[in-house]
């Protein structure tokens, strides 16, 4: 019998990712996948982190040619996982988004705080339409306002853009075919996730939208609405400050992942 690939890299295969497969003695749902989407900084070993522990719970993560597939993303992952649920309809029939943002962004480097003249996605090669920031970034910014927080802290650049953002920037959320489930925190230091997440909802109800949708809000959660640990927590001042809180809300994150995905 041919071993089953599970590591696949841009040279051979043209995405970088692992496929993680629960033990068959744990995999009750063995055609169904979940792709795992990271944040803004690509890091492939946190999504690797993610999709360990997923499988280790009887999730499958990653790959593809399953009779289902549903995505789960987090931060600019969210915005990922909604926008490719709008262009493929018939093949994502799940899609989950922890700390959504409703709306397509103006692409960036969070490392170097520089924006560019460009959409931070693409379709094709050419940019999806984006809705420019109209705040300035720059390096003085970023760090007056981690200071200021006590935690990293980009959310200048998005207040005064919830609800004022042009019809063509916002995420046509209504073309899924797929039922949706979001997670914020109200603690959110990047961008108001919880506002995205409820103009994402109240949309999906305005457009009459046929398939399940749910948005879970978290009233001590951060940015990092994840269903495991990250590197990043430390730097969050809602993990710090609310551990046992942060703790649940993981537990219920991956109850409610198995509850949907068993339904699903």
């Amino acid at each position: 019998m041919t071993e089953k690939k599970a590591n696949f890299t841009i040279k051979e295969d043209g995405f970088h990712g692992e496929l993680c497969e629960s033990k068959e003695e744990q995999n009750q749902n063995p055609n169904k996948i979940i792709i795992i989407c990271s944040g803004s900084d690509g890091d492939v070993e946190s999504s690797k982190k993610c999709s360990k522990y997923l499988s280790e719970q009887g999730i499958n993560t990653l790959a593809l040619g399953y009779e289902k597939i549903g995505l789960w993303g987090i931060s600019m992952g969210s915005i990922y996982v909604l926008l490719s649920a709008c262009y493929f309809p018939d093949l994502i029939s799940l899609v989950i988004a922890a700390s959504p943002c409703y709306f397509v962004v103006q692409a960036m480097d969070s490392k170097k705080d520089i924006l560019f003249d460009a959409s931070a996605y693409s379709y094709k090669g050419k940019d999806i339409p984006y809705e420019p920031y109209t705040v300035k970034m720059s390096l003085f910014k970023c760090l007056f306002e981690s200071i200021k927080h006590f935690e990293p802290n980009f959310s200048f650049l998005y207040n005064d853009l919830m609800g004022n953002v042009s019809e063509e920037h916002i995420i046509p959320v209504e073309k899924m075919k797929a039922q949706v489930l979001l997670f914020s925190g109200k603690l959110d230091s990047i961008w108001p996730s919880t506002q995205s997440g409820e103009i994402i909802m109240e949309r999906l109800k305005e457009k009459n939208y046929q398939y399940p949708y749910e948005h879970i809000i978290c009233e001590y959660g951060g940015h990092l609405m994840t269903p495991c640990t990250t590197k990043l927590d430390k730097l969050m001042k809602a993990n710090r400050k609310y551990p046992k809180e942060t703790d649940q809300y993981r537990k219920e994150h991956l109850e409610k992942l198995i509850k949907t995905i068993n339904e699903w």
